[in-house]
Order: C-alpha cells, then sequence, then structure tokens
C-alpha cells in the first residue's frame, strides 16, 4: 500500500509539474483542427474550448489535479478493495467507470464509450511503456495474469479525469464532445515518460516483471520452494528435456549430456591439466544453454512463435546436487555464520577470499559429479567480478563475499541461478552489491546501509539450509528499506529540485526575451537603426521585463503579449516621424505607451538615477519627433559628441553581449562524451572528481526538463551540486567523471565470462 501511494503522488507530481505544458498542447491542436475549417457547430466547439482553456488555465489546473486524485482512488478501490476511498462515491463516478450502466441514461453510455474508444489510442501508442508497467503491477497487487485493468493509471483513467475536471468547471458543456474527440498521444502530455518513470520507481522497489519463478522438484532430499510433483528420475541435459537449451547437446558444440558417463569423457577431454576455472566455467555455462554471445535467460530468448510457458517448460531438467556436496557444504556454512565477519587491511589480496576457488582442490568438490564441480568454477568466477569491481567499496566486498557457500548451495538447489535473472538468491547478490555502490566508507559501520547489508548477509548465513524463499524473504525487506531511504533521500532533494527547475524557467525565459529582441532589432531597416541609447534598455531591462512577464503562468496570455507590443511601440516612437499624421499617432500612444513602461520597469525594481537619466533622453527624444517638421528626418535630441560618442558605445556593447548570449546557447558539433551525457538517467552513479581535487561517489537524483541542470547528491539526497550537461560532458572529456555500472552484477559476470570465450575463439 505504501507503494501504491508512492505512486499515485508520483502521478500527480507529474501532471502537476506539466500542467501548462498539457494545456498549451491541447490547445494548439484544438487551433489545428480550427485551421482545418470543420463544420460550423464543431469550429465553434473548437474555438470555445481553446479560449476558455487559456482564459481558466489556472482553475482548469486546479480541478484536474483533484479529479486526477478521486480517478486514482476509485480505479484502486476496484482492483484492491481494502483500500478506503478518500472520497464519497457519486453517481457521476458510477458512470464514468462504465458500471452499473443499466442505472445511467444514453448519453452517459456513450460518454463513456467515446472515452474507451480515445483512450485506445493511447493505449496503442504507448504499448511498449505501458507492457511492462502492466506486468509489475500485476505482480505487485497478486495477480496471476498481467491485464491492463490491473493498471490504475491507463490511459483511460487519465483522460476521464481531464473530462471530468472540464465538466467539473462548466466552461462549456456543449464543447465537451468534440473537445473529447480532439484528444490525441500527439497533442497531450507524454505519458512514456510518465509510463517509465512509475516502472522505474517498481524496478528499484524489487517488484519483478514476472510471478515468482516454480521451482522444480528434484531427486535429492532439499524440498524446493515449489514442492508439489513427485521427485522423478531427471533427463539428461542432451534429452528431449533439453533439446531447446541452446548449445548443448547438438552438434555444434560437440558436448555431451552431463548426466551420462560419455559427458563426464567429454569433459575430462576437454579440460585437461591447466584449464583455467574460467574455461570451466564458460563450458559449464554453454552445456547449461547459454549462447556464447549473450548470456540470456532461457525463459526470455526468441524462438519463433513459442509461447513463453512453453520456452520454460523446454528447459532441462538437472540432476540433484550431491547429498555428500551439500553436507559438506552446510558444515563449511556453519562454520562461516559463527565466525566474525573479515576485516579488511590495506593491501590485502582480495583473491584470497574467493572460497570457491580454493574449494577446487579439496576431495570433496574434486569427487562431485561434474554438474556440481562446473557450478563451482561458473560462481567462483561470479565472484572474482564482484571482487574486482570498483564501484564496490573493499568493506562491501568482503561483506558480500560471506555468501559465496550458501549462494552455492542456493544455485546447486535451483540451478536456474545461471539461466535467470529471477532466481532469488541472485537478485538478492544483485541488490546488496547495487546497493553497496552508494555507501561511502567515511560513512562508517554505524551507517544504516552496511548495518543492514551486513545483517542480511548474516541471517543468510545463520538460516538457510534449503529454503529458497529466505532469499526472497530478506530480499522483500531489503528493497523495503532502501526504498523507505530513497523516499526520505527524494525528500530532501525535492526543494533543491524545485528552486533548480525554477533557475531553468528563468534561463529559458531569458532566452525567448533575448530571441525576441534580436528579432525585432534585425527587422529594423538600415536606413532607420535604432537609436543607440534604447538598444542596452531593450538587451538588459527590458528583456528582464519580458521575461519575468512569460514566467508568471497565471497572467502569462495578457501580459506577455502586452510586454512585446509595448516594446514594439517605443521601437517605433523613437523612429523619424516625417508626416504629421505619424506625429499625431505618437501624441496618441504616448499616454498609454509611458504607463506601460512604468509598470514594467516598477516589475523589475528599476529605480534610481540608471531611470531618471533613460527617462528623460526617452522624453526629450519624443518630444523633439513630436516639433520637428515635415521632411526633417532627425530623431533624437541632439547631444554634444562626447554624450553620443559613450552612447553609440553602449549600444555597440549591448548588441555584442546579446549575439555572445545567443551564440553560447547553440551547441557545437556533439561528440561520444555529449552523447554519454545526453543519455543519462536519473539514479545514475558516479565517482566525481571536483575543483577543489576532492573526489566524490554521487548519484544522479534530479534531471530538470531542459537537461540544463544535473542535480547530484549523495545515497542520502545530502551534499548536492549542480552541472548542465555540457559542464557534465566536460567532466568526462577531462576525466574528471567516471560513470559507475549499476546492471545487475551477476549478468555481468556471466556475460563476461562468455565474452571471454569468444575473444578466445578469435584469437
Amino acid at each position: 500500500m505504501a507503494l501504491v501511494r508512492a505512486l499515485i503522488t508520483q502521478t500527480l507530481s507529474y501532471f502537476t509539474k506539466n500542467d501548462a505544458r498539457l494545456l498549451d498542447g491541447v490547445r494548439d491542436h484544438l487551433m489545428e483542427l480550427v485551421d482545418a475549417k470543420p463544420a460550423l457547430g464543431v469550429g465553434q466547439n473548437l474555438r470555445s474550448a481553446h479560449a476558455l482553456l487559456g482564459r481558466y488555465g489556472a482553475q482548469f489546473n486546479r480541478a484536474m489535479q483533484m479529479t486526477l486524485a478521486n480517478s486514482l482512488a476509485d480505479e484502486l478501490s476496484g482492483i484492491l478493495p481494502q483500500l478506503v476511498r478518500p472520497a464519497r462515491p457519486s453517481a457521476a463516478d458510477d458512470a464514468s467507470h462504465g458500471v452499473s450502466l443499466s442505472l445511467i441514461d444514453v448519453g452517459e453510455v456513450e460518454r463513456v464509450l467515446l472515452l474507451d474508444r480515445i483512450a485506445q489510442r493511447f493505449s496503442q501508442h504507448y504499448e511498449a511503456e505501458l507492457e511492462p508497467l502492466n506486468k509489475r503491477l500485476s505482480v505487485l497487487f497478486g495477480r496471476d495474469a498481467c491485464s491492463v485493468h490491473d493498471n490504475p493509471f491507463q490511459p483511460v483513467v487519465l483522460l476521464r479525469a481531464f473530462m471530468a475536471a472540464w465538466d467539473q468547471c462548466e466552461l462549456d458543456p456543449q464543447a465537451t464532445q468534440d473537445l473529447a474527440e480532439s484528444l490525441t498521444p500527439a497533442s497531450w502530455l507524454d505519458l512514456g515518460t510518465l509510463y517509465t518513470e512509475l516502472n522505474n520507481t517498481l524496478v528499484k522497489a524489487g517488484v519483478p516483471a514476472e510471478r515468482a519463478l516454480r521451482i522444480k522438484t528434484s531427486a535429492s532430499g532439499h524440498m524446493p520452494l515449489g514442492g508439489g510433483a513427485a521427485p522423478s528420475r531427471p533427463a539428461p541435459l542432451g534429452g528431449p528435456a533439453g533439446a531447446q537449451a541452446g548449445a548443448a547437446g547438438d552438434g555444434r558444440s560437440g558436448f555431451a549430456p552431463l548426466g551420462s558417463d560419455a559427458g563426464r569423457s567429454a569433459w575430462g577431454a576437454l579440460a585437461p591439466v591447466g584449464r583455467t576455472v574460467a574455461a570451466h566455467a564458460r563450458q559449464f555455462l554453454q552445456r547449461l544453454g547459454l549462447g556464447a554471445s549473450r548470456a540470456m535467460p532461457l525463459d526470455l530468448e526468441d524462438d519463433g512463435d513459442a509461447a513463453p510457458r512453453d520456452r520454460v517448460a523446454q528447459r532441462p531438467v538437472f540432476e540433484a546436487a550431491s547429498p555428500a556436496l551439500m553436507g559438506y557444504l552446510g558444515h563449511l556454512q556453519a562454520g562461516a555464520s559463527a565466525q566474525a565477519a573479515p576485516q579488511w587491511v590495506e593491501g590485502q589480496d582480495l583473491g584470497q577470499h574467493n572460497v570457491l576457488r580454493q574449494m577446487r582442490e579439496r576431495d570433496e568438490i574434486r569427487h562431485a559429479p561434474e554438474l556440481d564441480r562446473g557450478t563451482v568454477d561458473a560462481l567462483a568466477e561470479v565472484f572474482d567480478f564482484v571482487f574486482a569491481d570498483q564501484a564496490i567499496p573493499m568493506q562491501m566486498k568482503f561483506i558480500i563475499g560471506r555468501l559465496q557457500i550458501p549462494v552455492l548451495k542456493a544455485a546447486m538447489i535451483d540451478r536456474d541461478f545461471f539461466l535467470s535473472d529471477q532466481h532469488p538468491a541472485r537478485r538478492l547478490v544483485d541488490t546488496l552489491a547495487g546497493a553497496s555502490v552508494g555507501w561511502a566508507p567515511e560513512k562508517g559501520e554505524n551507517d544504516p546501509l552496511y548495518v543492514r547489508i551486513e545483517n542480511t548477509v548474516q541471517r543468510v548465513l545463520t538460516e538457510f539450509e534449503n529454503d529458497l524463499n529466505l532469499f526472497a524473504d530478506l530480499l522483500r525487506d531489503f528493497t523495503e528499506f532502501l526504498f523507505e531511504t530513497e523516499q526520505q533521500a527524494q525528500a530532501r532533494v525535492e526543494p533543491v529540485a524545485q528552486q533548480e527547475h525554477k533557475g531553468e524557467t528563468w534561463d529559458q525565459a531569458l532566452s525567448q526575451a533575448d530571441e525576441l529582441i534580436h528579432e525585432k532589432i534585425d527587422a529594423l531597416s538600415k536606413d532607420q537603426p535604432l537609436v543607440p541609447f534604447l538598444l542596452p534598455f531593450l538587451t538588459n531591462q527590458w528583456r528582464e521585463v519580458l521575461a519575468r512577464a512569460w514566467m508568471d503562468e497565471a497572467t502569462r496570455a495578457e501580459q506577455h503579449p502586452q510586454a512585446v507590443a509595448t516594446m514594439e511601440r517605443l521601437i517605433w516612437s523613437v523612429q523619424p516621424k516625417t508626416t504629421s499624421e505619424q506625429r499625431r499617432e505618437l501624441v496618441a500612444i504616448l499616454p498609454d505607451m509611458v504607463r506601460q513602461l512604468n509598470l514594467g520597469l516598477d516589475a523589475i525594481e528599476w529605480n534610481g538615477k540608471p531611470r531618471a537619466v533613460f527617462t528623460r533622453r526617452l522624453i526629450a527624444t519624443h518630444t523633439m519627433a513630436i516639433r520637428l517638421t515635415q521632411g526633417t528626418t532627425t530623431q533624437s535630441a541632439a547631444l554634444d559628441t562626447g554624450s553620443a560618442a559613450l552612447e553609440e558605445r553602449d549600444g555597440q556593447t549591448a548588441l555584442q553581449q546579446l549575439d555572445e548570449r545567443r551564440a553560447a546557447r547553440q551547441f557545437a558539433a556533439i561528440d561520444t562524451f555529449d552523447a554519454q551525457a545526453q543519455a543519462f538517467q536519473r539514479g545514475m552513479w558516479f565517482d566525481v572528481a571536483m575543483e577543489d581535487g576532492v573526489h566524490v561517489r554521487c548519484r544522479l537524483s534530479w534531471v530538470s526538463p531542459m537537461r540544463t541542470r544535473l542535480l547530484f547528491t549523495n545515497r542520502d539526497g545530502f551534499d548536492a551540486f549542480v552541472r548542465s550537461e555540457r559542464e557534465v560532458a566536460a567532466m568526462l572529456r577531462l576525466g574528471r567523471m567516471r560513470v559507475l555500472d549499476a546492471d545487475a552484477i551477476v549478468g555481468r559476470a556471466i556475460d563476461k565470462i562468455m565474452v571471454g570465450g569468444e575473444l578466445q575463439l578469435a584469437a
């Protein structure tokens, strides 16, 4: 329920941050439809909706937040009956859900069908982003099958909230249907980004995309997770049950079934004395069905038209682990759990702590079946990869390394450890390793993350025997801890992110003002250039007035056009007035123009002597323009030579600064570092060398909508610093920033093993 509430908050926040973009997109599309000259009544309705959404945008956005919250709560009340609805249901609510249709009139039925038809456009458009979200929500809600109806954030719910807000505001009931039919994915808010963020939240919380795997019953004395079927003699890897398992058992690999005498002979023949552990591990993984090009779980491979359930059924059934070996491993685990965690010493060789590699020479391993020996070799390579990963702090490597024996037992109980990233022991190792990246040694051993990881490992050592459910339970507890700490960190990041977002919006407003001012100046005739004293005013003070008018969303539609019109009048007012009609027009517009100028300058608090000097200069110019006789081209009050030269210099400086600002926003050619920075996403981890030489480990906690600001913090949301995308690219280029690989570490280790085989083959 806490996770559901977080998803709702995330959705409401997304719509709040993008409410202006939503209305702008809808209104622009409405005018495009009007320009297409529809039927008279439809055109009037579209124009009405466009005007009303612009005039009452703030009121509509508030209603949208309320109706969206209620719609999500109502939808969840149908999915999770235990959820208490925050609002009392109404007849309109029932009608909008399409339930009890017999109790509502035909118009409401048509309304429901209309929304469903429109929502289909969105569902088809965002199918790629919706599918993984639907799967994880179905798992979260305990469903056996995936269904879009288990997704309270599906497009029809969001569109229903939009139209409910329109009804609640009572803007124009006659335009309701035409407004609804105008909604398209291209003109509405980008739901793909929202669905991706929601899915990422579920991924971080440990919600899988599929139901937990059924553990097959083996012939050993250990009861696997699935239970159920009676033990039976497993088929050899090369037999019919394993025919689809990749390279195993076919002519290309040359490997015989692992369960046969021929398999043991082939293993020995292909593994002469001195063969490396990596070669053993690679050969073992190939026999399990992993191709040399990519270590992909069998149930995720594309084998044509076979259904996923059929592909799982085609997996080979492996022999159970040797009882003698499992007893030996249990004895080792008991000894490890009774010992204190090893302490890291500077310069210590981590290779000495790969107990799996050292175990290979023990008689218990040498006399074990080849399948068990292969499991030891493969897992030894995996933990070598863990020990070599530079992203994991040394102290954490020692703690996670204590999992070697229990994870080996888990991999022998269920051989899917190497085939599926959903294996509970594998997921726990991946999650602990990924979380440890965020721990900094200076935090010390009393840090909550350090304590939680250490306690989780200790529980595995002391409690695990043969029930893989323990890994799943510990994983759930640990991901809940991570989620809570992440929420706390986000609460600290949010104020900084809001401030940076405001700063980005201000920069965007200034940029738009620069482009607008440049356009007006550039449009002037060369024979009648702008008077020099007006250039610094336009490119500085009035630039800020334009930006502030654009920033205020509540009054943007009225104030920004007014500020632009005032600038245009000001520019025209200082141009030569060669006819009496032009002078009369100047006299007519001056009072309102001066009033608008004063309002704008008061808003930016430009006062004192500079404003007084500018005002006197402008009045003198206007006075001379009004008094001049026809045919006179002088437009500015006479100045002494020194003052005129000073104005000319200041005007040229203002133009130069304007051009420099515009040029700075034009990106140069993009290289690989720029492309890398553009691909950075929230949640990624980095090692950064700061300007003062201090090295820090930080996470990308927030990215502004325009990607001009990337906010980095530590795990707890503190020590924030902000860089632009171009600055990040420069840091990458100079080697001052290094990306830490955050992908699942077991999968990366398996990939490295298999790729190593490809390189040897190529050589």
